[in-house]
């Protein structure tokens, strides 16, 4: 299957969770509680452990109260109840369903990667596509914009897309080679980015007009972003081991995590906290707005790589082995396995 350019460093953070999973002797854990304040501080022993055919990769809440996700793996998109019940629905072979998010018209829509298209699952889970006009473009972030548009990176192409829900596609360029990723909506109404080529933060209008500003600690790479509760985006650099905030006047500041391990997913969560996953290290951080740290490890067979805040006040992220973890405000961690056929 082919990868469109610039893929590959977009999915590092996975690739580091696939094969830093610790396996310790233990069997792996199936769908039940497990308390990741009971796991002795010790840090684990990491050995390499394959991806799972089903791995959940993005996620995202969506309308009904359900989570939804993409496939590192798999050519689809999967979707589960608060409760663990899942349903997978199957894309174009030829596809990868990369970025995920809730849109404006209760649909969820997609990045595809590889098809150089942006997709919609429909409430029935009828699939259907846009397609990009440049090949190649590599789109890669997506998020509801105020405005009532989806909007998107293209990660290879240097453009931010704009996308209504009838179809009807704008495509903006930034700078080349600044390599613009993951994309959120900000309490000012604008769009944030980041450019991970280029060690940057961008803003874009939903008239179009950009503005960039630079991180200060060189080749941090920012990854995922989150508006937090304070209003301010936040992002991580799994480069550096750090935590940005970014103010809708462009101001920037950085917190050092205490210990290192790759920070790569970040949400915004229920208690107005901004919490944090660790790949490399079995943590998962709950940070405040003004920059303080608390720690939770997990159990070393469970590995959180991307998260969201869901609809019933928890955190859910996903884990390269075929899971989808809960995770409490208090720090309580509840596995469900992922591994369904697709919805015929």
């Amino acid at each position: 299957m082919r990868r469109s350019l610039g893929l590959a460093a977009r999915l590092a953070g996975f690739a580091i969770a696939a094969v830093t999973i610790a396996a310790c002797g233990a069997k792996q854990p199936s769908v039940g509680e497990v308390s990741a304040a009971a796991v002795p501080s010790a840090a684990p022993t990491a050995t390499q452990a394959a991806v799972s055919n089903h791995a959940p990769y993005a996620i995202t809440a969506g309308p009904g109260g359900n989570l939804w996700f993409t496939e590192f793996q798999g050519a689809g998109v999967g979707r589960m109840t608060p409760y663990g019940a899942t349903k997978r629905f199957e894309i174009d072979q030829d596809g990868f369903a990369e970025r995920i998010t809730a849109g404006p018209d209760g649909a969820i829509w997609f990045t595809d990667t590889f098809g150089d298209r942006i997709g919609r699952v429909a409430s029935d889970g009828k699939i259907a596509y846009v397609k990009l006009p440049m090949p190649n473009s590599g789109p890669a972030g997506i998020t509801s914009g105020s405005d009532g548009n989806l909007w998107f990176t293209e990660h290879v192409a240097d453009r931010i897309g704009r996308l209504s829900t009838n179809g009807t596609l704008t495509e903006i360029t930034v700078p080349k080679k600044s390599g613009p990723a993951e994309i959120v909506a900000g309490s000012d109404d604008n769009l944030w980015f980041a450019e991970d080529k280029v060690n940057r933060i961008g803003r874009i209008t939903t008239a179009g007009k950009l503005t960039e500003f630079q991180i200060g600690t060189p080749d941090s790479r920012p990854a995922m972003l989150t508006l937090g509760p304070d209003g301010n985006v936040w992002f991580t650099e799994p480069q550096v081991d750090k935590i940005g905030r970014i103010t809708p006047q462009g101001a920037i500041t950085e917190f050092q995590f205490p210990a290192a391990g790759v920070p790569l997913g970040i949400a915004s969560g229920s208690d107005k906290n901004l919490w944090v996953t660790m790949v490399k290290a079995h943590l998962i951080y709950r940070v405040s707005p003004d920059g303080q740290f608390t720690e939770f490890r997990t159990p070393d067979t469970t590995l959180a790589t991307f998260i969201t805040a869901g609809p019933d006040g928890n955190l859910w992220f996903t884990e390269p082995n075929g899971k989808i973890g809960k995770l409490t405000t208090s720090g309580d961690v509840d596995e469900f396995v992922y591994s369904q056929p697709y919805a015929k």
